[in-house]
């Protein structure tokens, strides 16, 4: 391999050589984009492996020893270039293009013979960026998640100190499966940079035995989460695989963590398995490890990972290191109210602006990769996936300045517009800042206050529900059929069987009764006039309307759940149908539940209040449930409980945000401004060092930093826009003068101050749900 990356780097920094090197002469069968040669003659020196005298041709054989056919390096290079931005597109695609383009006939061979001169090519690749990583000092162990963000942590002296001191968000994904069995012949292990190896994920699988929130008492019995064991049901049935799946595949998919700006920090592999604590836990040791104390991680079950993380072997490396589990955004308005108050980024000192849903977006893109890998030996299966998130990550250093800048515009607007609203309502109600922050602390003491069900109560309600049964067993005739006039003695043996019918249910009915009575020491049966039997009853009909309010939970929840994935990019069409007929079921669903609570409401003591489709339906009513299912009189007076007061806290909590988001964005223009300049003068240095002792590799190093020069010129031009934002307040630093032949700098100027347009979708109704959960997201 060395000698086809000396040949690979002499190729690219002289070109194709002609040598008067005595050797010999053999032919291949070139292929190029626009080429195809039968008999090419290449000349090879004596002793020279057949592939070195190929790549110094500009072409690279389909066999390592005696390669009849060769791809020319431009070709691969293409695919190579159009695969990391199209990961769909497969090998098999670009072999039909240029069969097109050459008036070729596709065979499977040809298929077979491209794909292995294309790994064998990305194999010289990685090999070359080997190379200058180490000439550039790149290479020490975890460089690339220290540094692949500079925002997030080229720290600089005497900046402000971050609390967070970054945010990071972690989840799973199941579309990146592998069936089992796949390539099995296939053998090779790729040198991952993002993987966390198996053998350290391994260290994890007995610290938690169930899924996420749950906790291995001192007996060594698994104990549930027990206030957040609700949130975690809403995602569970997201976070399962069914036995099928397990048995298929041997992948089921992948658990990332990314920095909030969506740069890749970690990989894990689902092995045969679900999204397991272990998955998580691997990842938070890697997190810890690598970025130090006072970090933040979202996960759409934060609230039962913290207690997961506190049961298991790093529980005292997460507490020393200060580090805290947060719920995402959007997950977190399917939590319940007590756990939205603890856990969302909304109530969070220090979160800013941030959503914590980066990893979302992560797999929106990445699922492009899923029909592609699907039967594929582990070796590709893991190389494209990394393939894919390499060229992600390189986009997303490309947007760092452009996420700072909408950032930094958004927090300025929500400032800006919010601000007078929350000060004039402030002085109309009489509040003042600490009463927002006294509400939230009020608000929780409440809802952990609530009375759960104690056993007597419920036998209580058991025992009364009996008695009504019992009654209208008791009230019950017999009725005669209503059939058609049949024989007398047909009719009787009707009325017979029902007779008996009804009896054997009298009987049951009062023997539960009875029993009841014997376990409960009741020995004088109750009746509707005496207070025990009244309270009781107040009981069971809470308890009813307790349910039905559940029920329209869960429905609202669904509808979410399916809102999300209309709403994904390359859904297939027949899928969203599908998706936009459940969403359509969910609703009248919930209307039919809606209507079962607007009667129960009124009945209840104090009387809950009616609800309309829409106020049910919106985003922000899922906290809002444990108020209507737990309201008690002595509630109606609490300030947090109006209405009104909740929407000021709101606009208050989201003004205290954007504050916090300024803090950070200044922190975080001065770390990257400091990187572009620090890096280009870096590769440039290094690049005029190694032009006298390895030029090839100097080329190759001159020809990154050209690369990178052109992005980062894009930054600096982005965060002197930012400097002038009106409202601007941290350091302004010097941006380097522009020179004659930068290219879009207006271009770029012009994409800040633009806007996308929205593609109507063929289904209008779907369209118009997922523009609404898109509104929701953006709240």
């Amino acid at each position: 391999m060395t000698d086809l990356v000396d040949a690979f780097l002499s190729w690219k920094y002289q070109g194709v050589q002609t040598s008067d090197i005595p050797g010999s002469i053999f032919h291949v069968t070139s292929v190029g984009i626009t080429s195809f040669h039968s008999l090419r003659p290449i000349h090879q020196k004596l002793d020279e492996p057949a592939n070195v005298s190929l790549i110094k041709a500009g072409f690279l054989g389909c066999s390592p020893l005696q390669p009849t056919t060769a791809i020319s390096l431009e070709c691969l290079e293409l695919y190579h270039q159009i695969r990391r931005r199209k990961s769909s597109f497969s090998v098999q695609a670009m072999v039909k293009v240029l069969c097109a383009l050459l008036n070729r006939t596709y065979f499977q061979s040809f298929r077979d013979q491209f794909a292995i001169a294309f790994d064998a090519y990305l194999c010289i690749l990685r090999h070359v960026q080997s190379l200058v990583d180490q000439a550039l000092g790149r290479d020490r162990p975890n460089w690339r998640m220290i540094n692949a963000c500079p925002p997030c942590n080229y720290r600089q002296a005497n900046e402000e100190p971050l609390d967070p001191a970054r945010l990071d968000s972690m989840d799973g994904n199941t579309s990146l499966k592998r069936v089992d069995g796949s390539g099995h012949a296939d053998e090779r292990v790729f040198p991952s940079t993002y993987l966390i190896p198996p053998s350290e994920v391994e260290l994890f699988k007995d610290d938690v035995r169930l899924r996420p929130g749950t906790r291995i008492a001192t007996d060594g019995s698994p104990t549930a989460a027990s206030d957040d064991s609700a949130c975690t049901e809403n995602w569970k049935t997201a976070n399962t695989v069914t036995e099928n799946t397990i048995t298929v595949f041997d992948q089921t998919g992948i658990f990332v963590s990314a920095c909030r700006h969506g740069i890749v920090q970690t990989l894990v592999e689902m092995r045969k398995s679900g999204e397991l604590a272990k998955y998580a836990l691997a990842t938070t040791n890697k997190v810890i490890d690598v970025y130090g104390p006072n970090g933040a991680t979202g996960y759409d079950i934060g609230c039962s990972y913290g207690k997961t993380v506190a049961a298991s072997s790093i529980s005292l490396k997460a507490s020393t290191n200060h580090h805290r589990f947060l719920v995402n955004s959007f997950h977190g308005h399917a939590h319940n109210r007590q756990c939205q108050l603890q856990f969302h980024p909304l109530y969070q000192n220090g979160l800013g602006i941030e959503d914590l849903e980066t990893c979302e977006r992560v797999f929106s893109a990445s699922n492009a990769v899923a029909p592609v890998i699907r039967h594929a030996s582990y070796f590709h299966w893991l190389q494209f996936i990394e393939l894919h998130f390499d060229q992600w990550d390189s986009d997303k250093y490309l947007e760092l300045s452009k996420f700072i800048y909408n950032n930094y515009k958004q927090a300025l607007h929500i400032i800006n517009e919010l601000t007078p609203a929350v000060q004039e309502l402030k002085v109309q109600l009489g509040l003042s800042d600490a009463d927002f922050v006294k509400w939230n602390a009020e608000e929780l003491e409440y809802l952990r206050s609530l009375t759960v069900e104690t056993e007597d109560n419920v036998e209580k309600m058991i025992y009364v529900e009996a008695l009504e049964t019992l009654a209208r067993s008791e009230q019950g005739s017999i009725r005669a059929s209503n059939g058609l006039r049949k024989s007398a003695q047909t009719v009787a043996r009707a009325r017979e069987a029902e007779r008996s019918a009804t009896y054997r249910r009298l009987v049951l009915d009062m023997n539960a009764v009875d029993d009841l009575e014997r376990r409960m020491g009741i020995t004088e049966r109750w009746t509707p006039e005496q207070e025990e039997y009244k309270r009781a009853l107040d009981l069971l009909t809470n308890r009813r309307f307790i349910r039905i309010v559940e029920q329209l939970e869960g429905l609202v929840v669904k509808r979410l759940f399916e809102l999300a994935k209309a709403n994904l990019a390359g859904t297939g069409y027949k899928l969203r149908q599908h998706i936009s007929n459940a969403i359509a079921r969910r609703s009248a669903a919930i209307r039919a539940a809606l209507d079962k609570y607007n009667n129960l409401a009124p009945l209840q003591n104090p009387p809950r209040p009616t609800l309309e489709y829409h106020e049910v339906a919106s985003y922000a009513w899922l906290g809002e449930f444990d108020l209507l299912k737990h309201s008690r009189r002595d509630l109606l007076s609490k300030p947090w409980a109006s209405k009104t007061n909740r929407e000021v806290a709101a606009k208050y909590f989201k003004v205290l945000r954007a504050h916090e988001e300024i803090t950070r964005l200044n922190v975080e223009v001065a770390r990257l401004h400091r990187w572009v300049d620090d890096e280009d003068a870096h590769l440039s240095s290094v690049a005029r060092s190694l032009s006298e002792s390895n030029p090839a590799l100097a080329y190759e190093i001159q020809h990154q930093f050209e690369d990178r020069r052109r992005v980062n010129r894009i930054h600096r031009t982005r965060l002197e826009a930012v400097y002038n934002l009106p409202g601007y307040s941290g350091l302004i630093q010097v941006v380097e003068e522009r020179r004659d032949g930068d290219d879009g700098v207006e271009s770029v100027l012009s994409d800040l101050g633009g806007s996308s347009t929205i593609l109507v979708d063929e289904d209008d109704a779907l369209c118009d749900e997922a523009s609404r959960l898109d509104a929701c997201m953006s709240e």
